[in-house]
């Protein structure tokens, strides 16, 4: 599956503006399949988000147990328990695999019930520019991959439009947007070294000042034939920790470049601040494992 990355600096970063906003999609700067593809996605990611939702809970959420579940570990959830029913959070996780976001989409919305309307913002040169990249979107998914962002810079105006979604989203109720401070997949040998933060998470946080809950995410390989095999042998567990939600009133007040870079370098502190706990636990996995081999000798 095709690689999730959230907006960079010529993301996020437009020039002043010249007059109000216009709320229409520059859908004119598109392809005609990148149109059919987020007027696709924006339908089922909009109107149509509670079918959708159905649709995960009882179709694509047992579909990854079988991938995930059985040696799936979460620690934290009660941290979670504050958070008020109907508010609007940011997601934030590191990003070594691509399901990261799909893991933790399935503890919300699978396992505690969440019925907000789900966005992640991608990368759209596969889930938006060709046809196996759409049906996995609306199929895998349910159209959460949402809204898109275009390299291209003859687009950057559909890449501001597509901001705008997501601060709308977080100022109204009802919404969880998920986001990778880093902006893309790490890839080094180091799972616990994050890539240098990025200010699209740190633009939002200023802009929309919504809740923000950490999340670190480790175990999960790039394949979905690694991670069946791993679920039915119970292999190397995929742990999860949640930490403390992080309110507005903790960040400043403006949106400036270098304090969106600051905030986002601060969101990525807070989830390396969740490192240690998961070293922790697999220390404590790898501890009852050696008793269990030690007993059956």
């Amino acid at each position: 599956m095709s690689e999730q990355q959230a907006p960079t600096e010529a993301d996020v970063e437009p020039p002043p503006p010249q007059g109000p906003a216009d709320p229409r999609p520059p859908l004119h700067l598109l392809s005609w399949f990148e149109r059919l593809a987020f007027r696709m996605a924006s339908f089922t990611n909009g109107s149509a988000y509670r079918v959708m939702l159905v649709w995960q809970a009882f179709v694509l959420f047992p579909l990854l147990w079988i991938f995930m579940g059985r040696r799936l570990l979460v620690r934290g959830e009660e941290r979670l328990k504050g958070l008020p029913p109907d508010a609007s959070f940011l997601l934030i996780a590191n990003h070594r695999s691509f399901f990261d976001l799909f893991v933790l989409n399935w503890i919300f919305v699978g396992r505690r019930g969440l019925r907000h309307r789900v966005s992640f913002p991608v990368r759209s040169n596969f889930f938006y520019e060709n046809p196996v990249g759409l049906f996995f979107n609306l199929f895998f998914s349910g159209g959460s991959m949402f809204p898109p962002i275009f390299r291209s810079g003859e687009k950057r105006a559909f890449n501001q439009h597509a901001v705008r979604i997501m601060l709308e989203r977080l100022k109204a109720p009802k919404n969880m947007i998920g986001f990778h401070p880093e902006g893309t997949r790490g890839k080094g040998p180091d799972p616990y070294e994050l890539l240098r933060a990025q200010p699209g998470a740190g633009k939002l946080v200023l802009e929309a000042r919504p809740l923000v809950v950490p999340a670190f995410v480790s175990g999960l390989s790039n394949s979905l034939w690694k991670e069946l095999v791993a679920n039915l042998k119970g292999g190397r567990p995929a742990v999860v920790i949640f930490g403390e939600p992080l309110t507005p009133d903790r960040w400043p007040e403006g949106s400036r470049l270098t304090l969106q870079l600051k905030v986002a370098e601060q969101l990525l502190d807070a989830i390396r601040a969740l490192q240690p706990e998961e070293k922790a636990l697999r220390a404590e996995l790898a501890e009852a494992a050696k008793k269990k081999e030690a007993g059956t000798r």
